[in-house]
């Protein structure tokens, strides 16, 4: 079972970052210009917060399913700095500042590495000694 949360999980963290990479492959290679790219975009934003909620929470029960518990783990760093994510992306909706955005992407940016190593050496923490 935690098998099929892991793969829910990555489908719901590509939902989740497709706003993000469309902007920037619409910027890169269109300069902004591509309107099926941006309307693309704007159907992901309408589910960005409910996929990232989803997220969260399939991310915790999918850990707790592997491990048998809450622990210290490659997969329990990469759902804690989406969870930070998610609590300046929330505080971004609240307060409407520019900088709790940019502090969201980067953390959102900090996450796609932790999930990468996540994915590729789950055991990562063992090897140096936690």
């Amino acid at each position: 079972m935690y098998e099929v949360l892991g793969i829910t999980s990555a489908v719901l963290f590509a939902i989740v970052m497709m706003p993000f990479l469309l902007r920037h492959i619409n910027r890169l290679f269109y300069k902004g210009k591509n309107r099926m790219i941006t309307s693309w975009r704007m159907r992901f934003r309408k589910i960005h917060k409910p996929a990232g909620f989803g997220l969260a929470v399939i991310s915790l029960i999918h850990g707790y399913l592997a491990l048998g518990s809450i622990r210290l783990h490659t997969g329990t760093l990469a759902w804690m700095v989406s969870i930070a994510a998610v609590i300046l992306g929330v505080l971004f909706s609240i307060k409407k500042k520019a900088v709790i955005l940019v502090w969201h992407r980067r953390m959102a940016l900090l996450a796609i590495l932790f999930i990468a190593l996540h994915l590729l050496v789950p055991g990562a923490l063992y090897y140096i000694g936690f």
